[in-house]
């Protein structure tokens, strides 16, 4: 485990929190609207940390073959579908007895169990909306021993310079689909261009690992991590200016890079800081915090109006977040880690 990178998992699943409960929701697109909005970037982070850890952890120990393919599956299965499931369920619960509603298709429940959902257009937000980003992990997770084959041991000519064209592709569609109504999920939803910032994460474990003996930076390793936190900062914050095609697709490429690399080497001042275990424990749930979030929030609303109760706007955003934690710990500590330990000893060998 690299334990500021643990601990930035909670950072950007509280930022994608605060784009589901925004404080300032009458101020559109004001400025602070624009703060909050904003958090949904922290999937792209998500994304890119992923194929980041995922190299790290399993590279090459599959070249090596001291894990098999199908190890790295189960675990991808173990780590994801308990939660995905008990969401799924609890989305249901509440769009039949307060929504009333039901999964008229079973089609569309299909697909989300099955995790294709965001391959459809229309279909992404079904159910436990941001399952989506786990339909598109579940892509990249399909992919990541042909990627490594392919791309990282082999170094195919005709593997990199696809990855180079999809890059350029979506740079392209960035430009063109402004202010297009398909811009939002060909940019932001598609798997087959999100892969883009997974193997964004992947090369850059690869050049980090390649290159942190050579970097000059004795005793400098502070000054990359205030310069990155800045650099995330500043596009964060100006991207109000730029179009929202190109801040769900290549906006954040660099600086989120700059700051998954510089925490990778955690020897500085911050990451000291983000060691400590409050962080830590609180990335280690974010996946809970991320699955479970938005449909605390809706419960929180529905809570509040069967009481009766009139708080305000700021208010029912401390509450969603306080439950939303206890919510994810809870998930985490007694239904994501005994059922990953289960199936994992269940199905690997």
């Amino acid at each position: 485990m690299i334990k500021p990178l643990t601990s930035l998992r909670f950072v950007f699943a509280f930022l994608v929190f605060m784009s589901h409960k925004n404080l300032f929701p009458h101020e559109a697109p004001g400025f602070l609207w624009h703060i909050f909005r904003e958090g949904y970037a922290g999937v792209s982070f998500f994304f890119m940390l992923s194929g980041f850890i995922l190299a790290y952890t399993y590279q090459q120990r599959l070249i090596s073959g001291t894990v098999t393919v199908r190890s790295f599956y189960v675990a991808r299965i173990a780590r994801i579908y308990p939660l995905h499931l008990l969401a799924l369920l609890v989305s249901l619960f509440l769009l039949r007895f307060f929504a009333h509603s039901s999964a008229s298709d079973f089609g569309e429940l299909a697909l989300n169990i099955l995790l294709l959902q965001s391959f459809i257009p229309g279909q992404e937000f079904l159910f436990n909306s941001v399952s989506w980003s786990l339909s598109d992990e579940a892509f990249f997770y399909a992919l990541f021993p042909v990627i490594i084959f392919s791309t990282f041991r082999n170094r195919r000519r005709e593997a990199q310079a696809m990855w180079v064209g999809l890059g350029l592709a979506i740079v392209l569609s960035a430009y063109l689909l402004r202010n297009n109504l398909w811009e939002h999920w060909t940019l932001y939803i598609n798997p087959l261009f999100r892969i883009f910032d997974f193997v964004l994460g992947i090369a850059l474990y690869n050049l980090c690992h390649r290159w942190e003996s050579y970097l000059p930076l004795q005793g400098r390793y502070t000054q990359l991590e205030w310069l990155a936190l800045l650099l995330i900062i500043v596009a964060y914050c100006t991207a109000f200016f730029i179009p929202v095609s190109f801040r769900r697709s290549v906006w954040y490429w660099l600086p989120m890079g700059l700051l998954i690399a510089s925490f990778y080497f955690h020897r500085g001042a911050l990451s000291r800081l983000l060691s400590h275990p409050v962080c830590v424990k609180l990335g280690e749930i974010s996946f809970a915090f991320y699955l479970f979030h938005y449909l605390v929030i809706q419960c929180v609303k529905i809570g509040l109006r069967h009481l009766h109760l009139e708080v305000s706007l700021t208010i029912e955003f401390f509450i969603a977040l306080a439950v939303s934690i206890a919510t994810a710990y809870i998930a985490h500590q007694y239904i994501e880690q005994p059922l990953n330990r289960l199936i994992r000893k269940r199905f690997s060998s």
